[in-house]
């Protein structure tokens, strides 16, 4: 998935989940972000960041390691 201005994205951080927003991507491809919440398990940042983006609610939430 590529990244846009704009949209939410989820990353763990040591034992939960932050959700970031997409402030800024440079023509190198590195991105710049805000941190907008924690949560502390991977279905509730699954959940939040399709609310956050507008993409409904996600019908299966399978975890890859």
């Amino acid at each position: 998935m590529t990244k846009k201005v704009g949209t939410y994205y989820f990353a763990r951080r040591r034992n939960h989940y932050c959700i970031y927003i997409v402030e800024s991507i440079s023509s190198n491809g590195i991105e710049m972000g805000s941190f907008v919440k924690d949560v502390y398990s991977y279905e509730d940042a699954v959940k939040e960041t399709y609310s956050l983006n507008g993409w409904g609610t996600p019908k299966n939430i399978v975890r890859k390691y």
